[in-house]
């Protein structure tokens, strides 16, 4: 095979509609153009979703921690740079890295993906096919994962009853929805003095059409957030935490 399929690099142009009150990009189109990315190459070495569902079965994103450095803005040309790593029995992990033209770099990024059949079991690695020879095992970010912590107490930060704008091909919320969700929690005047480090998600359990999703903040110690995501007043479906400098 060859090895240049080990990643997969795209340039772009950061759209208005991708960014926030302050022309910088959105959290949520950041794992948008990860999420492009990864299914792109994924397809390029044989196992992306066209491949996947003939089977009956379909990627599902677990966590992803993201650390940034500078926020592309507006109009601004990007590089988005993906590699997966050598998977493991059943966890696919994969790195991203967003640059400048330039090559400053601005973003990293590290995830843990598995597979999924019809009856929602994780499917084996050694199931997957895969063309590639060799993997690059440098990381893009290193993540230290969160321990979840509840707090679903008082009144949410942020509420929604889900609809289905919020759906993806698989029938359920799109992991990328739940950033924006996250980042509700926090006002237009935080989140324009305060700026933003680093966030993880981890993605916990499936939502979908007419369940009520309550968010709730914590404050861990200055500028450093926990969210959970209750869905019908009872199940945790996703747990966050998000570093401000």
């Amino acid at each position: 095979m060859n090895e240049a399929l080990n990643s997969l690099r795209s340039e772009c142009t950061i759209k208005n509609f991708e960014t926030d009150f302050k022309q910088e990009i959105k959290p949520s189109a950041i794992l948008a153009l990860f999420q492009e990315s990864a299914a792109e190459h994924a397809e390029r070495i044989g196992f992306g979703d066209s491949v996947l569902r003939k089977d009956g079965m379909f990627w599902i994103l677990s966590k992803i921690y993201v650390e940034v450095l500078r926020k592309p803005v507006f109009n601004e040309k990007i590089e988005v740079l993906t590699w997966p790593h050598s998977p493991n029995k059943a966890i696919f992990e994969r790195s991203f890295s967003v640059q400048s033209l330039s090559g400053e770099r601005l973003i990293g990024a590290f995830s843990r993906w598995c597979i999924l059949n019809g009856q929602s079991r994780i499917v084996p690695a050694s199931r997957i096919p895969c063309g590639i020879d060799s993997f690059i095992e440098e990381h893009a970010a290193e993540a230290a994962w969160m321990e979840p912590v509840s707090m679903a107490k008082g009144t949410p930060d942020f509420s929604l009853k889900i609809a289905n704008s919020e759906y993806d091909l698989n029938y359920h919320v799109n992991n990328i929805k739940y950033a924006d969700y996250i980042f509700n929690c926090f006002s237009v005047r935080e989140l324009k003095e305060w700026t933003l480090r680093n966030f993880q998600i981890h993605y916990v359990k499936q939502s979908h059409e007419g369940d009520v999703l309550d968010f709730y903040r914590f404050e861990m110690s200055p500028g450093k957030f926990a969210v959970e995501g209750i869905k019908n007043g009872s199940e945790t479906v996703v747990a966050a935490q998000v570093c401000f400098g």
